[in-house]
């Protein structure tokens, strides 16, 4: 299966720049999902004519985000955390709960961690990441 999506949605977030700033993680979120889903919705037009797909962009369930884009008979599918200002260990302990429930569900998941984060919570979560068994591919993009 390609990972089209997964570059496209990855080099949309590193790109992304929010409308305004923002006091609460939520908004950020809700203006990253907006984005996208603007992003794709304009590009589902294209899809839908020349390549025969579409692309859904829904809350993510167990996750923050979900794109599914389907085309004939495949289907990708990539889920989204979102993470605002990773400082403390019991936020680093919830978004790993989160990349261990939903990992099962998602081939690839986009870790997005914006603003502000604590360089040994860091390394932490890439100590976790580095030692996981599971098949899910974890990618993080920092902002």
């Amino acid at each position: 299966m390609s990972t089209g999506l997964v570059k496209e949605a990855t080099q949309f977030i590193e790109e992304w720049v929010p409308m305004k700033k923002y006091h609460f993680e939520a908004k950020y979120l809700d203006d990253l999902k907006a984005q996208l889903t603007r992003k794709f919705t304009a590009e589902k037009a294209y899809y839908a004519a020349i390549k025969k797909s579409s692309v859904i962009i829904e809350d993510g369930k167990g996750l923050d985000i979900s794109i599914r884009k389907k085309a004939g008979a495949e289907v990708e599918q990539v889920g989204i955390i979102f993470k605002k200002d990773l400082q403390q260990l019991s936020d680093l302990q919830r978004l790993i709960g989160k990349i261990e429930q939903e990992g099962s569900q998602y081939k690839n998941i986009l870790v997005v961690l914006y603003g502000d984060t604590d360089a040994e919570i860091r390394d932490k979560l890439n100590s976790y990441l580095n030692g996981r068994q599971q098949k899910t591919t974890i990618t993080v993009i920092s902002r």
